[in-house]
Order: C-alpha cells, then sequence, then structure tokens
C-alpha cells in the first residue's frame, strides 16, 4: 500500500468514526428531545379533552331539552363520540354510525362510574329524538379499577370524583382512547323541588375521545425528527471529511518532508562516498588530501542534521537553552563582525558595523547559538555578494510605549523593546519564487548548485534558532538590489 492510499483510507476511516460519534450523540438527543416531546403531546392533549368535557357537561346541564341536532353539532365541534342516557334509557343518539364502541364495551365503562344511578344499555330505547326529563332511579354497580374483556378490550380508571370517572380504553387493534364519564342534573330546580329537597332529573354522559388526531401528530413529529436527523448526520459527514483531511494535511506535509528530507540527504552524503572510493581506487596524487576534504565535509553535513534534529525536537527551544544566559548585543554583533571581517576581505567585499548611538539591552538567550545564527547569516552574504560589493550588519533598537498619553502627563507607564538587527548585501538578490523556500532544507537556487560548500542547511538552521529564542527571521529586498535578512528580537 502505498502512501497515498494509506492516508485515503485514514481519511475514510477517521470520517467514518466521527461522523459515527456524533450521529450517535444526534440520535440519542433527538430520541430524549421526542419522548419529552410525545409526552408534552400526550399530556396536552389529556388537558385539552378535560377542559372539553367539562364544558361539554356545563353546556348539557344548562339544557332544558336535548335533541339530536344539538348533539351531532357537538360531536362535530369536538370530534368526539357521546352517549347519554336517561335514568337507564339509552338515547338514540348512541346508535349512530360515527358511534364504533360496541354494547359490551360501554357496559364496562359503565362499570367505572362512582356507585350511583348506573345505567345499563339492556333498556330499551326511546323512540323519538327528543327526551324530557325524568326522575333518576338508582341502581347501583361495583366500581373497579381495571376491567377486561374476553375480545381483547381493556379499561382502566385513571381518576375519579363523586360523579364522574377519567377513563382509558385499549382496543384490541392496540388503539387507545380517552373516555371520561359523567352524571349531569339538567336543567334548572323547580321552587317545589328546591323546598321538598326532590333530586333533579340526571342523565349519564359518556365522551370517548379519539386517539387518530394525537397519533397523527405523533408521526408528523416524528417523520420531521427523521428527516433533520438525516440531513443532521449528512452535513455532520461531510464536515468531519473536512475536518479530518484538514487533521491529516499537517502529518502528509510532515510526511513528505521527511521523504524528501531523506532523498536529499542520501543526495548530498552519496556524492563524497563516491569521490572517496574513486580516490581509494585510482589513488590520484594528493588523493590522501582529497578524502580528508571529502569526510570533513560529511562532518559538517552531519553536523548540520544533528544540530536540525535537535532544533526540532526541543520543546519550544528550552531543550536547546538549558542555561539562559545575559547576553549583551553590543557585544555580540562586535565579536560576529570581527570573526567575518578577515573572510570577507579575503573575498574582496567590505563589510561594515552599523550601531545604534545607545546602548542596545541585553536579552535572556544562548550567546552561542545567536553567534552561529548571525554566522550563518553572514556567510550566506558574503558567498553571494561578488568581489567589490558591501555588505553590512546593522542593528536598530525601537521603544513602543503602551500609554499615548504620557508625554502629556510627564509621566512613563512602561514599555517593550524590540531589536531588529539587519545583513544587508548589494549582490544579486532572491527572486519572489525562491524567497518562499529558501528557509526549507537542502534548498539552493539553481546558480548555487556547483558551490559544494553549501549544503542548503543554513538558512533553516538560523530559522530554528531564531524560533527558539521567541525572534523572527524574515527576507526582503534591498533598495537598489540585494537581499536585506531581518531580525527581530524582543527585550
Amino acid at each position: 500500500m502505498n502512501e497515498q492510499t494509506l492516508f485515503r483510507a485514514v481519511h475514510r476511516r477517521l470520517t467514518f468514526l466521527c461522523a459515527a460519534i456524533t450521529a450517535s450523540i444526534l440520535c440519542l438527543f433527538s430520541c430524549l428531545y421526542l419522548y419529552l416531546a410525545e409526552r408534552t403531546l400526550q399530556d396536552n392533549q389529556q388537558s385539552a379533552f378535560r377542559q372539553d368535557v367539562s364544558n361539554l357537561s356545563r353546556s348539557l346541564e344548562q339544557q332544558a331539552v336535548i335533541t339530536h341536532a344539538y348533539l351531532s353539532s357537538l360531536e362535530q365541534n369536538s370530534s368526539y363520540q357521546i352517549y347519554l342516557w336517561d335514568h337507564g334509557l339509552p338515547f338514540r343518539f348512541n346508535e349512530m354510525p360515527q358511534h364504533t364502541l360496541s354494547a359490551e364495551v360501554l357496559n364496562m365503562l359503565l362499570s367505572q362510574l362512582p356507585p350511583e344511578n348506573i345505567p345499563t344499555t339492556n333498556s330499551a330505547s326511546d323512540t323519538d329524538g327528543v327526551h324530557p326529563v325524568k326522575e333518576p332511579n338508582s341502581p347501583s354497580a361495583s366500581q373497579k379499577e381495571t376491567s377486561r374483556l374476553p375480545s381483547g378490550e381493556e379499561c382502566h380508571l385513571l381518576s375519579s370524583g363523586e360523579s364522574w370517572s377519567l377513563l382509558k380504553l385499549k382496543t384490541g387493534q392496540n388503539q387507545e382512547y380517552q373516555v371520561y364519564l359523567s352524571r349531569l342534573s339538567i336543567g334548572q330546580p323547580s321552587a317545589a323541588q328546591l323546598l321538598t329537597g326532590d333530586q333533579i332529573a340526571g342523565v349519564t354522559l359518556l365522551v370517548v375521545s379519539s386517539p387518530q388526531d394525537l397519533q397523527e401528530k405523533i408521526w408528523l413529529q416524528r417523520l420531521r425528527f427523521l428527516l433533520i436527523d438525516l440531513v443532521g448526520i449528512l452535513l455532520l459527514t461531510l464536515f468531519a471529511s473536512f475536518f479530518t483531511k484538514r487533521m491529516l494535511r499537517p502529518l502528509r506535509e510532515s510526511h513528505d518532508r521527511q521523504i524528501r528530507f531523506v532523498a536529499d540527504a542520501s543526495h548530498e552524503l552519496r556524492t563524497p562516498l563516491a569521490v572517496i572510493r574513486a580516490c581509494m581506487h585510482a589513488k590520484p596524487p594528493a588523493y590522501e588530501q582529497t578524502v580528508d576534504q571529502e569526510c570533513a565535509r560529511m562532518g559538517r553535513l552531519i553536523e548540520d542534521l544533528l544540530t536540525l534534529s535537535r532544533l526540532e525536537t526541543a520543546c519550544g527551544g528550552d531543550g536547546l537553552l538549558p542555561e539562559r544566559q545575559d547576553v549583551d548585543l553590543d557585544t555580540l554583533l562586535l565579536t560576529v563582525y570581527e570573526q567575518m571581517e578577515l573572510l570577507a576581505a579575503q573575498k574582496n567585499i567590505r563589510l561594515s558595523l552599523r550601531l545604534p548611538q545607545e546602548s542596545l539591552p541585553h536579552i535572556q538567550g544562548d550567546r552561542h547559538k545567536l553567534e552561529q545564527l548571525l554566522g550563518i547569516l553572514l556567510q550566506n552574504a558574503l558567498s553571494y555578494t561578488p568581489a567589490g560589493g558591501k555588505v553590512t550588519l546593522a542593528a536598530e533598537l525601537t521603544q513602543s510605549f503602551q500609554n499615548r498619553n504620557a508625554k502629556r502627563r510627564q509621566t512613563n507607564s512602561g514599555g517593550a523593546s524590540t531589536v531588529h538587527i539587519r545583513v544587508i548585501d548589494n549582490g544579486p538578490g532572491i527572486s519572489d519564487a525562491d524567497k518562499s523556500h529558501i528557509f526549507e532544507r537542502f534548498y539552493q537556487a539553481q546558480r548555487s548548485r556547483t558551490d559544494r560548500s553549501h549544503f542548503g542547511l543554513g538558512l533553516c538552521i538560523a530559522r530554528e534558532i531564531a524560533s527558539s529564542h521567541g525572534a523572527v527571521l524574515t527576507v526582503e529586498d534591498t533598495e537598489g538590489g540585494g537581499s536585506t535578512f531581518s531580525l527581530v528580537l524582543k527585550c
């Protein structure tokens, strides 16, 4: 399996893992919310049913005569099934086609009414559609909390009062109904009834709520949640694919850099080994000196690679700077200038040092690493500057005050110093295409490939040293030609 296929497989697996985890969490919370929403719908349905049957009872109690037309209008307005008995006599309205409950189910439901004036469905029905008020009789029946019929219908008592009961009816088709039972006092009492204390004529009311509307709402809500979850899972999968691809990008780039590094290092090491082998076989004059030079070149390359390895494995630069020292920048710049002055003279290049009038501040860092950094920049400038050219090592101190009104109040609330160290040359310069790559390992411009003293590691090491000190190393064009490397140090 090649690297391309490997990264694709890892990307697919990570995408599936992230999408599965997030989708599981989404579905879990959706099911929890859906459960709570359905419970709320059921509670609201029960509350609405109780409110409706309460209003219906009050409306019936205000009627002196109850007609079929009146009952039909009530059913149409409320979407309920209404059954009425007048002293054990069922209304003929109970036999309307929209009434689906059998006589056995009605008897089972009526048995749950509190014991007083319990009617039965075996009595003869009335012959007309108008029912005058009659005196109540007093049959009794025992109240049960749960009743069951052989055909599979079950009745559960939910709550009850002195003259009413709230039930739940479950049929053999797994449909649930809410049922309300109540004894009503119809019409207003006369003066004689009030004086004698006679009971007012009573009617037994049974109201059945169909679960169809509630089930439709529940299934519609479930369908909406299903669609939302499917869209959410799709979006989460796309996000997981994008996120894992971005997450794998640094690993892939690091892998590619490692492959290029191994290839470039092998190429650089192969050249001196080939020269040494040729010298050992041919033994030309002064071959020992050639072998010694190639071995020294290999040693420099290996030392640069070890330096890069230590720089990159250090955590935040602490591994490279075990003991931070107080570094005097003025002394450091003078030392580096004196070290490079002889090399500049041999190449007929004028090297100059430009320092500010005020003393530069001290910084905490590794003196030897900073000398190495500046030495790399000066060697690079001297290597690419032609004879008769000019290289300048310059330093500039900038002060940024935190309080812009300090001068107005004649007080200074403190500030932060920044030192800009620049290496300026008037050589051929660096093209824009090369500027973005010169700090990479083994990168060299085409014109420098013949120079075997350079490996393309110097500027990479310089940037790593700058990073370990919290500094920034950049390159830009010099006005009039050439290149300027800038090192920004915070004090």
